[in-house]
């Protein structure tokens, strides 16, 4: 029987793994794989992380990646992912995970760590699938099942009294650095687009830096999107002349000095505010993906904002639309 345990990164996901193996890593004729999907915008400690996870639990590790960030799919598809359209999950962690799993085709990027534990090379055949959401994340269950059927998918989290402290400790796993800054999850750095104001907020004390640059890029392939929509560029009747300085910020954070002007003059970072509009009106509509209030109201309110709107991920909820 194949087991194959949807490894995040996060506590939770650790503690499941932990659970499968000791249910089923003695038994014969049962193989156990940890299956990891890189969205390449991670911190670097949970690479660290999931390493510990396979070397401590002794289970073959397989990572998956497009070889995209979110950011540089957000150029590519000339659309802002947002809390209400995650297109960054399904297209970089749902697509290539269910393109694998049901259909055998790899994505760009494959890498394997501790594969000498690995029991069976068909580890994909009539597999249970096993993911970390627990009790308060009853909601995800039901589509989840919906999207990976006709596998079988098993959550321990809601079924099973699994403490994941004493999980980490059996296995001497410390966990990801995120959660010690405060972070309720441990994926995409801190910069995960479904967070809420109090995410951000928490980004904003924790890693002014990582702050600065996501109000940065979203700045940028804001302006590039709206760019991209003039019929003349549309069309292809007129060269794209911005592509590729938006790729090489996205991609390295170099600033061309057509990027330089572009952040330099907007409202929001020119002023601290969001601005006025062309009626002289003041602007309110925060950014996409940063639902913060300005950096400006940051600085002198910093207490004003959600202190409940953490928000999360929510990976593989909508899988179906992501797959077709």
């Amino acid at each position: 029987m194949n087991h194959i345990v949807f490894l995040s990164g996060g506590n939770a996901s650790f503690a499941v793994a932990a659970w499968v193996k000791e249910q089923y890593g003695h038994l014969k004729g049962h193989s156990i794989l940890l299956y990891f999907t890189d969205v390449k915008w991670e911190d670097f400690d949970l690479y660290r992380f999931i390493k510990d996870a396979s070397e401590r639990l002794e289970l073959p590790m397989l990572i998956h990646s497009r070889g995209l960030t979110p950011p540089q799919l957000m150029v590519k598809q000339k659309f802002m992912a947002n809390s209400r359209v995650g297109s960054c999950s399904k297209e970089l962690k749902m697509k290539v995970a269910s393109d694998y799993i049901k259909k055998g085709i790899k994505p760009e990027i494959e890498v394997w760590h501790n594969k000498k534990y690995l029991k069976k090379d068909d580890f994909i055949s009539n597999a249970t699938l096993y993911f970390g959401i627990g009790v308060n994340e009853l909601h995800r269950e039901e589509p989840i099942k919906i999207n990976w059927a006709p596998y079988e998918v098993v959550n321990p989290l809601i079924y099973h009294d699994i403490n994941i402290d004493e999980s980490l400790r059996k296995y001497s796993i410390l966990p990801g650095q995120l959660y010690s800054k405060g972070f309720h999850h441990n994926n995409c750095g801190g910069k995960c687009i479904k967070g809420g104001q109090a995410h951000f907020k928490n980004l904003f004390m924790k890693d002014k830096k990582s702050f600065i640059e996501l109000m940065e890029q979203e700045i940028v392939i804001s302006d590039y999107i709206r760019y991209t929509k003039q019929p003349t560029i549309k069309s292809g009747k007129r060269k794209d002349y911005m592509y590729k300085d938006v790729w090489e910020f996205v991609s390295t954070g170099k600033k061309s000095a057509k990027i330089q002007h572009i952040i330099d003059t907007h409202p929001y970072t020119k002023n601290w505010r969001f601005g006025k509009n062309r009626h002289g009106e003041d602007i309110k509509k925060p950014f996409t993906f940063m639902k913060t209030k300005s950096l400006y109201e940051l600085k002198q309110q910093p207490m004003q904002y959600d202190i409940f709107d953490y928000g999360a991920c929510g990976c593989f909820v909508e899988l179906d639309t992501a797959a077709g």
